[in-house]
């Protein structure tokens, strides 16, 4: 089901209607809050106390997304934003503190892999660290396959709050070019990268799986496709 949607949504003009529109109900619209890293269980986080520097902690996210804070006790920190894990922080302390000053930073992502699939030369999990965007994991995971849709790569991002699928189409030359930097985003734990299919591919499986198995046909003859002929 996944990779018959994800070929729906990076397919070219030739998709049927039905196909799209069912790729546009299985997917969520991207936002800007996708960009944005949410603490999972197994992170490592670094509490720095700024009036308080004897209460610094390290402490691991949990399988269940709590912490056990120095003196104010357990507390859910999965799913949030930086933004949101210092807000909660600050709450948690002011019943036990004058005037909390304290900042979490992730030093160790539990879970800081991706998955690469597709028209790549290495496709399977992939470790990373630090930035990386959609045309670096393509490399990471070896460079595109000779039959590469390099215009239409899928990346699928999972949101944590209704667990429902985000999907950004990527043009890989343009962010090479720099044709366009709003494609150029990072890449966080737990994305999928997914590279289809050239359509030029697809006829010449078409052609080997079909055609030049069953009839008599040499490989030298002409597919037209409609818009075009592929020789």
């Amino acid at each position: 089901m996944l990779a018959s949607l994800l070929a729906a949504c990076a397919a070219g003009p030739s998709q049927s209607r039905a196909s799209r529109a069912e790729a546009r109900q299985a997917f969520v619209e991207w936002t800007d809050a996708d960009y944005r890293y949410r603490v999972g269980a197994g992170d490592e986080l670094s509490l720095n106390f700024l009036i308080n520097p004897d209460m610094n902690a390290r402490l691991v996210v949990g399988p269940d997304g709590r912490v056990v804070l120095p003196l104010a006790g357990p507390i859910k920190v999965s799913g949030l934003t930086a933004e949101e894990l210092n807000a909660t922080l600050t709450r948690s302390y002011s019943s036990v503190l004058r005037n909390p000053q304290v900042e979490a930073l992730v030093t160790t992502y539990g879970s800081s892999q991706i998955y690469v699939g597709g028209e790549v030369r290495l496709p399977g999990v992939h470790q990373i660290k630090g930035d990386l965007n959609a045309a670096q994991a393509v490399m990471l995971a070896g460079g595109f396959q000779e039959t590469a849709r390099t215009g239409k790569v899928v990346v699928l991002r999972q949101r944590v709050g209704d667990r429902k699928l985000a999907m950004r189409v990527v043009d890989v030359a343009d962010m090479i070019n720099e044709a366009d930097n709003s494609q150029n985003f990072p890449l966080l734990p737990g994305d999928l990268i997914f590279v289809p299919r050239s359509g030029i591919a697809e006829v010449d499986l078409f052609v080997a799986q079909y055609i030049t198995g069953v009839l008599p046909f040499s490989r030298n003859f002409n597919v037209n496709r409609g818009d075009g002929v592929i020789n």
